[in-house]
């Protein structure tokens, strides 16, 4: 089938990582409302992945109203909601995708350099404050969304201004103003709680004065978010994209 759904698949819950294939796969155009999908047995193949796991992302599909089965006849994807939070991302993501695909690249570069540092240079209350704006963050999902943003924002440079690298610091800040569009879309999306786990082992790690885990769980981060990105916006452009998150640690 198509661009868009045999790309590797990531450690996040297979369902959820399906659903947003399918549905990144019908914004780009690869599928259009009408078109029917293949088969489960085929979908499964395409997206090396086991039916059960399928069968999950394509009912969450069909109560969004983005996907209709009908008994008999097959999967057939509909005109997704337009208020609906993931279909705005990809939206979104196909028309930024290459500017995004590229400001990721430099904060992956950027942030795993920090942490690397911050795990030998973080002061006892640098550690502290990180495991109080992870906390805040945690606290922010049942707030509002310029909550989340604000502290997603302030855990992110937290981890930054603990390396004490004041030239990596500088190639940051005019990032973040970039980034705040990126992080209100992503961040509205029904499973973003979910991706809270990922900054508990980040600042974890940077406790422990782990650089490679503290790396490693940058990096494994926002890769979530460059793939997703790339899924959307990426397929037949010229650039060559890292095949895994090792190219980045």
């Amino acid at each position: 089938m198509t661009d868009g759904l045999s790309e590797p698949l990531t450690r996040r819950p297979v369902p959820d990582v399906i659903a947003e294939r399918i549905t990144a796969t019908i914004a780009n155009g690869a599928l259009k409302p009408g078109e029917r999908l293949p088969s489960e047995p085929v979908l499964a193949k395409q997206l090396n992945v086991g039916r059960t796991s399928l069968r999950e992302a394509l009912r969450k599909l069909s109560t969004l109203g983005i996907i209709e089965v009908v008994r008999g006849k097959g999967t057939f994807v509909c005109e997704p909601p337009a208020d609906d939070p993931t279909t705005q991302y990809v939206r979104w993501s196909l028309d930024e995708g290459f500017a995004l695909t590229e400001l990721l690249e430099a904060r992956i570069g950027l942030e795993t350099t920090a942490a690397g540092l911050a795990c030998t240079r973080a002061t006892d209350d640098e550690l502290r404050e990180l495991n109080r704006l992870r906390i805040a963050h945690d606290e922010a999902h049942e707030h509002d969304l310029d909550a989340l943003v604000h502290t997603d924002e302030a855990l992110h440079e937290a981890i930054m201004n603990a390396s004490h690298n004041v030239v990596l610091i500088g190639l940051y800040k005019p990032l973040v103003p970039e980034m705040v569009e990126f992080r209100r879309r992503t961040l509205a999306l029904p499973h973003s709680g979910t991706r809270s786990d990922d900054h508990r082992f980040m600042v974890d790690a940077i406790a422990r004065r782990a650089p490679v885990a503290a790396r490693q769980a940058v990096a494994e981060h926002l890769w979530i978010f460059y793939q997703e990105v790339r899924a959307v916006a990426a397929p037949g452009d010229d650039i060559i994209a890292p095949e895994s998150v090792r190219a980045f640690v």
